[in-house]
């Protein structure tokens, strides 16, 4: 799990012609009524060339869009580039071209440029637009137009996947020659090509008489078979590494023709032989595999390989040798290791991570086994830490094999015996981190509901969800806060039971009260002047105050809203995003897709989608196709392709299944008292959930969606307030 601050500068600005053009037929039948004009006036004098074409295409043609090109006002240039777009002929598409020079304003301003790749995508296998796009490609990465921008990626990455969708030969030598030069520009073509992979691979292969070793790992990643031929001869060159790209190309392609090969480089001395072939025998499935990857990871040159490839090939052969290499290893790699060791399972792993949930000097460790012995199904496993909990010792290592317990419980239903009585015995402790710890097992497993726990937590917070009493300084906070946490596993009624803490004047106890929020995205009972507080003062409450706002859209707070979805806070912009799908105003769908249109962060992206998904006005068929065939973002355009299909995509705080999914995270702090931070955790979805961490450090965050999640912590000094470390 990575650490994301707060700050990132995103913009968002749009315009568009729809309402001009809609009213050009009226215009005509205009003026066929109307009387015959006068006579011309003679030109002016200062004119020194007679205007060209009617009046009409003086006023909306080329002539007038390529003098907004030429404005000082970026806004200008936007609208110049939409419109020669949308005129769509020879000469507007040229004139655009043109007008993209390096030297000129537009060709200085990234938007017109983003919105110019977009527009000139359609017409991408016209050789003065491709040489446009190639440009774009291959400038932007080292951003040969001007100063960086957070858009230059954007640009780079879109003009890509329009060569890619092109899909012409003349694009498709251009990707490769990218591709070849092993740059920024040649990821994103790598990227292109894997998402809209070419009809034919045959254009990636003419006029080349021997493939690199890029080519050779792209081809095996597009999964296409009619590569095996050109692969298979590409195993006879010289060049080793030219070889091995190959022969992994083709295990992935299933092709057994390197098998041999790979076992006859297993014998070698090389690393790089070595490597390949252990990587080669892991796709095609080998038997002997495994006593390769253990070979590597047996070896000071390739044991953090050999790791790597025992996480994504585990064997219970593997065990025993990741056992013995765990304490040779650098401290990066030992966590790794262990949880290598953990999913290859077999006799060896389960005593062998008992054994590292003890090293008191490495806490990271014995926290990676701790999880990995969670996770590890059999009797073994659960026997293990059955004994840590019998042992009824007390501080940082009894939490630890607790707290293993819960995990085992909630991810695969197998409770170790004499859990439940251990967290009730923890639950009166004088300890506040050995009480978290009982609450939040308690609450998860069951045995207390939400309720119960605010009620034990906070006796001054009355029966039957009234607002709390002043007494509400003496609640328990670390209970409080890890029975929040717990109700993430139950459903929005649990959730709710949280809804008074947040009327506490106290930040330390509304962030816990926050999980209430994701029980009511509209916070219906919160007043305006709350919500805008806390999304303007940022921390772990600011996103799901900020998806709160627009569902009470007006005159006055549609300026916030705005501010907010422009606002340098990429988790607050998704979720002003996510709270754009349920505003009640008509035109929300409009600021929806000028967000959209110049938005940097992929996630927020994913959320305006989201949020298009749910409105039904005609306006958002535009963006989601734009969405679903240009978005550099894999998830973008699997949003926008469900969402054209008239699929809803709400975010989902609670699944039956969300229990099994539990993150565990410790916050290193050399000062006790500033572990207890408070924080948001983003899920690889998108959603922000406020949560406050143990006071020894601990976050044991259930319902996280699989992928990459992050952690964003709010200052130890103040944990409900704006800012992050």
């Amino acid at each position: 799990m990575r650490l994301a601050g707060y700050k990132k500068l995103g913009l968002a600005l749009a315009l568009g012609l729809t309402g001009v053009l809609w009213a050009l037929p009226a215009l005509g039948q205009m003026r066929r009524a109307a009387p015959p004009p006068p006579p011309a006036p003679p030109p002016q004098p200062a004119e020194t060339e007679p205007r060209k074409g009617s009046p009409l295409r003086a006023e909306l043609g080329v002539a007038v869009a390529a003098r907004l090109l030429e404005s000082d006002e970026s806004s200008d240039r936007i609208r110049g580039v939409a419109r020669l777009g949308s005129i769509g002929t020879t000469e507007a598409i040229d004139a655009l071209v043109e007008a993209l020079e390096a030297s000129s304003a537009a060709g200085r301003d990234h938007r017109a440029r983003l919105e110019a790749v977009r527009v000139l995508a359609p017409h991408a296998k016209r050789d003065p637009v491709r040489a446009l796009l190639v440009r774009e490609l291959t400038d932007a990465g080292a951003d040969g137009k001007g100063a960086v921008s957070s858009l230059s990626a954007l640009i780079r990455d879109t003009a890509a996947l329009a060569l890619a969708r092109a899909g012409d030969k003349k694009a498709l030598a251009e990707l490769v020659n990218a591709l070849l030069s092993g740059s920024g520009a040649g990821d994103a073509a790598s990227r292109a090509l894997r998402a809209a992979p070419p009809a034919s691979i045959q254009p990636l292969l003419e006029a080349r008489k021997g493939m690199s070793p890029a080519l050779a790992t792209l081809l095996g990643d597009l999964g296409d078979l009619r590569a095996i031929a050109r692969l298979r001869v590409m195993l006879k060159e010289p060049d080793i590494e030219a070889k091995a790209a190959a022969a992994i190309a083709l295990a992935k392609l299933g092709d057994d023709a390197p098998r041999e090969v790979a076992r006859t480089w297993a014998a070698r001395p090389d690393p790089k032989l070595q490597r390949a072939a252990a990587e080669v025998l892991a796709y095609l499935g080998a038997p002997d595999a495994a006593r390769l990857i253990a070979t590597l990871i047996a070896a000071d040159a390739t044991r953090s390989e050999g790791i790597r490839l025992a996480l994504a090939t585990p064997s219970p052969e593997l065990g025993r040798v990741l056992a013995a290499a765990i304490p040779k290893l650098p401290d990066a790699d030992k966590a790794r290791a262990a949880a290598a060791l953990g999913r290859a399972g077999g006799p060896d792993a389960p005593p062998a991570l008992a054994a590292l949930m003890h090293d008191v000097g490495r806490a990271d460790l014995a926290t990676a086994a701790a999880l990995a012995l969670a996770l590890l199904p059999g009797d073994a496993a659960r026997a293990a830490l059955e004994g840590a909990i019998a042992a009824r010792g007390s501080g940082a290592a009894a939490r630890l094999g607790v707290r293993a317990g819960i995990v085992r419980a909630l991810a695969l239903g197998d409770p170790p015996e004499g859990l439940p009585d251990r967290l009730e015995a923890m639950a009166s402790a004088k300890d506040a981190s050995d009480r978290a710890v009982a609450a939040f097992g308690l609450v998860a497993l069951g045995a207390w509901s939400t309720k119960q726990a605010v009620e034990r937590a906070c006796p001054a917070v009355a029966p039957g969800g009234h607002p709390p009493r002043p007494g509400l300084g003496a609640c328990d906070a670390p209970v409080l806060d890890a029975s929040a946490r717990a109700a993430l596993v139950l459903g929005p009624d649990d959730l709710r039971a949280f809804r008074p803490v947040l009327d506490a004047a106290a930040p330390r106890f509304s962030v816990a009260g926050g999980v209430a929020l994701l029980a009511d995205p509209d916070a219906r009972d919160i007043s305006t002047v709350r919500l805008a507080a806390w999304a303007e003062a940022g921390g772990p409450l600011a996103p799901l105050a900020a998806r709160a706002l627009p569902s009470r859209d007006d005159e006055a707070l549609r300026p916030l809203i705005k501010r907010l979805l422009e606002g340098s806070d990429p988790t607050v912009r998704a979720h002003v995003a996510l709270g754009l799908a349920r505003d009640p105003e008509r035109d929300a769908v409009t600021v929806l897709a000028n967000a959209y249109r110049f938005e940097d962060d992929a996630a927020v992206r994913r959320a305006i989608v989201r949020a298009l998904s749910r409105r039904a006005e005609v306006q958002r068929r535009p963006v989601l196709l734009l969405a679903r065939d240009l978005d550099p973002d894999g998830g973008v355009r699997a949003l926008a392709t469900s969402a054209l299909e008239g699929r809803v995509l709400d975010l989902a705080t609670w699944t039956p299944h969300s229990r099994a999914l539990v993150a565990w995270v410790t916050v290193a702090s050399d000062d006790p008292a500033a572990r207890a931070h408070a924080a948001l955790a983003v899920r690889a979805d998108g959603l922000g959930i406020p949560v406050v961490a143990d006071p020894d450090g601990v976050l044991l965050v259930p319902a996280m969606p699989i992928g990459t999640s992050s952690l964003e912590l709010a200052p130890p000094s103040s944990p409900g307030d704006a800012g992050a470390r």
